[in-house]
């Protein structure tokens, strides 16, 4: 009579695979809360600095269809990708863009411009997060080589950025 068990009471057993499975759990449980305790649990991406006006100059190549001659000083450009405040124009030059090409006869490498294309060279003013590595806008790092995707109030262009300054300059 004992071997059988009575219909109120449900016999547990347990096989390999759930003694696996339940040791996993709690070693994540485990893993969860300590990380989850500690106070550099890594919240933010970029770590705490000090925040500075920065001044940095973005090129925007191949812009076309008269989109350039729409910048204006003051302007916001917005990351396009990541819709993140790239800082305000201070001052702009717009220039005929070029690329290099091979002659046919010689196949030397020449400057040619490209006919109805624009490159637009922004100078942007931003408050920025500096750290020991690295200078961060609205969560994008801000260096040399960069490449940036922006919108401005009535146009946008892909470039990059070519120069950065520091200052305290409110």
């Amino acid at each position: 009579m004992e071997n059988n068990p009575t219909p109120g009471k449900m016999r547990l057993r347990l096989n390999i695979f759930d003694v696996v499975i339940i040791v996993c759990a709690i070693i994540a449980a485990v893993l969860i809360i300590n990380y989850s305790s500690r106070s550099d649990s890594g919240a933010s991406i970029i770590p705490a600095g000090s925040q500075e006006t920065i001044t940095y100059i973005l090129e925007l190549q191949g812009m076309r269809y008269g989109s350039a001659e729409l910048i204006q000083v003051g302007d916001t450009l917005i990351d396009k990708v990541e819709r993140r405040a790239l800082g305000t124009i201070v001052s702009f030059e717009l220039i005929p863009a070029t690329t290099l090409q091979s002659t046919v006869t010689t196949g030397d490498r020449v400057i040619v411009e490209i006919p109805e294309r624009t490159d637009a060279i922004l100078t942007i003013r931003a408050q920025a997060t500096v750290t020991d590595s690295q200078i961060s806008v609205d969560g994008f790092a801000v260096r040399v080589g960069a490449r940036v995707s922006a919108n401005g109030p009535s146009y946008n262009g892909l470039g990059f950025v070519s120069y950065v300054e520091r200052s305290d300059l409110p």
